[in-house]
Order: C-alpha cells, then sequence, then structure tokens
C-alpha cells in the first residue's frame, strides 16, 4: 500500500476491522490514553444501571403520605384538602366533644415558629423610640 494520508484514501471499499487493527499498532498507552479495549464503545453509557434509588426513610414516607390531597365533604361542599388538615379538623372537632380524649395528643405536642408570641411590638416600639432620640437631636 503506498503512502497516502489517512484522509486522502478512498475508505467506501476498506474494511473497517484492518483499519482499527492498523490504528492498533500505532496507538500508545498512556497518560489519558486508555487501552482501546477499555474504553466506551459507540452508543455505550459510562454508567449503563445508572444512579441509584434514593432511599427514603419511614419519617419520608410518612410526611409524603400526609401531604398527599383529598376530598372531604364540608358543610354539603366538597373540599380538597391535604390529608394532615383532614386529620388536624378531625382532632379539633373531637377535642370539642370531649376534651379529656384527645388531652394526651396536645400535652406532648411541640410548638412551631407560629405558637411563640412574636416580638414585632417590641421591636416596633424600640424603632420609635430611637427615631424619637436621632429627631430630637437634629432639632437642637
Amino acid at each position: 500500500m503506498p503512502d497516502y494520508d489517512r484522509n486522502e484514501l478512498d475508505l467506501a471499499g476498506v474494511d473497517p476491522a484492518i483499519l482499527a487493527e492498523e490504528s492498533d499498532s500505532n496507538y500508545t498507552v498512556g497518560y489519558r490514553k486508555p487501552p482501546r479495549d477499555s474504553q466506551f464503545k459507540p452508543g455505550q453509557s459510562g454508567n449503563p444501571n445508572g444512579r441509584g434509588r434514593k432511599h427514603t426513610t419511614f419519617d419520608d414516607d410518612i410526611e409524603k403520605e400526609l401531604r398527599t390531597f383529598i376530598v372531604i365533604l364540608e358543610d354539603g361542599k366538597q373540599k380538597r384538602v391535604t390529608k394532615m388538615q383532614a386529620i388536624a379538623k378531625q382532632h379539633v372537632n373531637k377535642a370539642l366533644k370531649d376534651p379529656k380524649s384527645t388531652e394526651l395528643l396536645f400535652k406532648d405536642r411541640k410548638p412551631n415558629r407560629s405558637d411563640r408570641q412574636d416580638n414585632v411590638n417590641e421591636l416596633v416600639e424600640q424603632f420609635r423610640e430611637r427615631n424619637r432620640r436621632i429627631s430630637g437631636k437634629d432639632k437642637k
């Protein structure tokens, strides 16, 4: 075979296996040049099984289930609420009928941020006091 540049060859009649053998003989394995047989084949994924599924905890499963919606009948109308809201409604209605039956439920309940007393009024008063002091100094 005469010495031609590979780009000049007419590859229509040449067997691809012969070309692969020729290129393998000239291929040197080294840094960032893995052996040909361990390289990914064209169209082959580098991670065929994909990423594993996320393992959820029991608490995650409960929370997910409580956030799903259901339809309830309230005052003769259908209303779409989360299961958590429906459970809360049931417990509040039961507490109105018999406070002792749900005493244990609310006894160990941890308060949320909304249950804490806010200090907005205190902050507004502090702001007004500082503003009075600053405006009083400017007048002198």
